[in-house]
């Protein structure tokens, strides 16, 4: 969709979102989401679930639409940049080109445990710098919502455990940190749409790709995959994001409210990623895929052709060595 085409669809209140009454559409906050409305197996959801439960509480209309219904990533965030939408979880290419701090956060086999990644989240100003970055794109950063266990690898057909099984298989990406992967491994890829990947699997277009463990059985690919080899090469996020033009027009108490509400979110989303870790495997076993576990020397290869990820146009200097710099302050000394 253009933004000519975007824009005709958005305007004069029917907005595309739904054929709902325009008055009730006008006052609520509209929820822009690309994954399934399912709080058991889906962490965003689990985040913008008990986010809009403390948000209906306190008598604030919400909608949220689900599976990309308003709209691939690019839209829904220049929605959000609009004002049309007020609410929207994204993935880090969307505004990793306007934050490089954002974008320093694409490397993998960097932060070790999501008790890692939190400590981060609460204990730097990673959300308030990427936020100050995104401002004037009308972006504010909320949250990092966690959405499945550490990423690993999951392939149809063939165990991998080592670089060269991944070589003789056809890896699907999508983002430029993925096509920056693909260099520094030495391996083929195909762009695929996340909605078109159950196909090309099947179709032999490709043979992998990389995701948390929960992300198989959620989107019904146990019928197309085989295994999933635990990389476990970082904690497997989702960026909530709001419109800071619908911000703009809130009284103070109603941001005190939304800021209650966005606390809701976090502590949701944190329990349920303790629960999901502990069920994950077990999960993939019910649905056919067979789970690998690596050696310490194994996943070291995966690791070592991971620092060799060649820069990209989005990448600075200063951005990544401040990101370094608070991964290390952060990490454990027993880890």
């Amino acid at each position: 969709m253009n933004r000519r085409d975007l824009l005709l669809a958005l305007g004069g209140g029917g907005l595309m979102l739904s054929a709902c009454d325009n008055a009730e559409l006008e006052h609520a906050i509209k929820i822009g989401m690309s994954t399934p409305a399912n709080a058991t197996h889906n962490g965003v959801y689990a985040w913008i679930g008990a986010c809009v439960e403390a948000l209906r509480a306190q008598n604030w209309p919400v909608r949220i639409y689900p599976n990309s219904s308003i709209g691939n990533e690019r839209d829904r965030v220049y929605q959000t940049q609009l004002g049309l939408l007020e609410i929207n979880e994204t993935g880090g290419d969307e505004i990793g080109r306007w934050s490089p701090l954002a974008h320093a956060s694409a490397r993998p086999f960097l932060i070790n445990s999501y008790d890692h990644m939190n400590r981060f989240l609460a204990d730097t100003p990673y959300l308030e710098q990427v936020s100050r970055d995104l401002d004037r794109h009308g972006l504010r950063l909320i949250d990092v919502a966690h959405t499945g266990s550490m990423v690993g690898l999951f392939t149809r057909g063939t165990p991998v455990r080592t670089m060269a099984d991944l070589r003789r298989l056809r890896l699907r990406v999508l983002s430029s940190a993925d096509f920056s992967l693909l260099q520094a491994w030495k391996v083929r890829g195909v762009q695929v749409a996340w909605e078109e990947v159950a196909q090309a699997l099947q179709s032999g277009m490709v043979d992998a790709y990389l995701n948390p463990p929960n992300i198989a059985p959620m989107f019904g690919h146990g019928s197309v995959l085989d295994y999933f080899t635990d990389l476990r090469m970082g904690p497997a996020g989702r960026f909530i994001v709001v419109s800071t033009k619908w911000l703009a027009q809130l009284s103070g108490d109603q941001r005190q409210a939304l800021e209650t509400a966005f606390a809701a979110g976090r502590s949701a989303n944190r329990a349920w990623i303790n629960e999901t870790i502990s069920r994950d495997r077990i999960r993939l076993e019910q649905v056919g895929i067979e789970w690998i576990d690596l050696s310490d020397e194994q996943r070291g290869e995966w690791m070592r052709a991971s620092a060799a990820i060649p820069p990209s146009r989005w990448d600075h200097p200063d951005a990544t060595a401040l990101y370094n710099r608070w991964i290390e302050q952060t990490r454990e000394t027993s880890q």
